[in-house]
């Protein structure tokens, strides 16, 4: 399949020219055949009426033949959009299984906070259940050292693409350290945030 990565525009049209027209010389499609319905009933039998007419069969016969071709490419084009479609399907849906199969805790959330997705590693790590409500959100899983940081971080980010990082601890886990990464969709209104363990400081470092 051709892709708009692979060729341009042009280059896609002009190819797309020349099967449609490799159909119509091979007899192996026609309007009918191809299930098109880019002209009305009556047009088509004005246009085979023009065509029996030796004062206007030249032009009417030509205009058969783009007419023709346009509609095979036309359906060329469809075949293609079709088979796309299935493979973004395909595509989204194995990103979407690796997303929640994913060992890492993967959120995104709004601005202020609101868990809006999250894969089930997420919630494991930070004990909630997969079907939060609305009201649900990040800083209310963490200790009070570091929520006022990762609200901060949330709502402060600006450039997509940027990846900001603090450390927080988790609610009732007060021993156990996590890393927050976060970085604002393009769009801006929504942030993608990583949480991953991190080694909490020892408290009592051996001495040499």
């Amino acid at each position: 399949m051709t892709t708009s990565g692979e060729s341009s525009w042009e280059e896609n049209r002009a190819q797309l020219r020349v099967n449609a027209e490799e159909l119509i010389r091979d007899g192996a499609a026609t309007a009918a055949k191809m299930g098109g319905g880019a002209l009305g009933v009556d047009a088509l039998a004005l246009l085979y009426r023009r065509a029996g007419d030796p004062d206007f069969a030249a032009d009417a016969l030509k205009l058969l033949h783009e007419l023709q071709t346009h509609q095979v490419e036309l359906d060329l084009l469809l075949e293609q959009l079709q088979a796309s479609e299935t493979e973004l399907t395909e595509e989204l849906a194995r990103y979407q299984s690796l997303y929640q199969l994913a060992p890492v805790a993967y959120l995104v959330v709004a601005r202020d906070g609101r868990v809006i997705e999250s894969n089930a590693a997420a919630g494991t790590l930070l004990g909630f259940a997969a079907e939060h409500s609305d009201e649900q959100t990040l800083t209310q899983y963490l200790a009070s050292p570091g929520r006022a940081d990762v609200a901060n971080l949330i709502e402060t980010l600006e450039v997509p693409g940027t990846v900001a990082t603090c450390v927080a601890q988790l609610a009732g886990h007060p021993d156990l350290q996590v890393s927050i990464s976060a970085s604002v969709t393009p769009s801006g209104d929504k942030v993608m945030v990583v949480v991953s363990h991190c080694q909490a400081p020892d408290k009592n470092p051996a001495r040499s």
